[in-house]
């Protein structure tokens, strides 16, 4: 008689243990590696769209989009110069009291977008790109340039988490830099410059530095200045 040779049960149950314990161990550190590229990948995407915007719509208005009117709302100028620029595929008014958070996990509410009501413009890629409806992009940095915040949003106000440096980051237009992700305080040239170093760990007159204990307002720029990527120190 031939013998034959296999496994056992017992065997096979250790085995089969053994890989569900590996796979538990990788599988999430291999998800949130997708989830980081992923993330990088659309709001380079996004921001490259914007900055498209806003650079025709500077150059189609001779400057114009600039032009002191504290008359004309944030809301106004945008969707006068920027959308007709923009592969816009909805909008939606949000309400004043936004529900967003910071890096740190703290709810954000100082921002200017976040206190007034706003227009969020969907892109076809589904991102989104959150305009305040009342504020005005007229008032003069220290050099006297002029310039507005936006947010983007990956998946959009509704779909969370809603958090800086996750799906959520800010970005801006001044007449001297034209568009950039925001990596300046408040009322600061837009000549200023930030270390990497900096943005991460600040200081900033307003905590907007990107750590866990920040605001997480300058994340977009740490990401474009690591070069587009998402780094090991990085709050995620």
């Amino acid at each position: 008689m031939k013998k034959r040779f296999g496994f056992t049960l017992a065997e096979v149950l250790i085995t089969l243990g053994i890989i569900g314990v590996v796979a538990a161990m990788t599988l999430p550190a291999l998800a949130t590696k997708i989830q980081k590229k992923m993330t990088v990948a659309k709001l380079q995407k996004t921001f490259a769209e914007f900055s498209n915007a806003a650079k025709l719509a500077i150059d189609e208005s001779g400057g114009a989009i600039f032009e002191k009117n504290d008359r004309m709302k944030s809301r106004e100028r945008f969707q006068k110069y920027i959308e007709p620029h923009l592969k816009v595929s909805a909008t939606a008014t949000l309400p004043g009291s936004k529900i967003y958070y910071q890096s740190s996990g703290a709810r954000e509410t100082m921002l200017n977008v976040m206190r007034s009501t706003g227009t969020e413009y969907t892109l076809l890629s589904g991102a989104s790109i959150i305009v305040s409806d009342d504020q005005v992009w007229s008032t003069p940095n220290k050099n006297g340039s002029v310039g507005i915040g936006f947010l983007i949003d990956l998946n959009g106000y509704k779909n969370p988490p809603n958090k800086f440096g996750r799906d959520t980051f800010y970005m801006a237009i001044n007449s001297e830099l034209g568009p950039y992700l925001s990596y300046s305080d408040d009322g600061e040239a837009g000549t200023v410059q930030r270390t990497r170093e900096e943005l991460k760990d600040g200081p900033s007159a307003y905590n907007y530095q990107c750590n866990k204990k920040g605001r997480g307002i300058w994340c977009g720029a740490l990401i474009q200045k690591d070069g587009w990527k998402i780094s090991k120190d990085y709050p995620w």
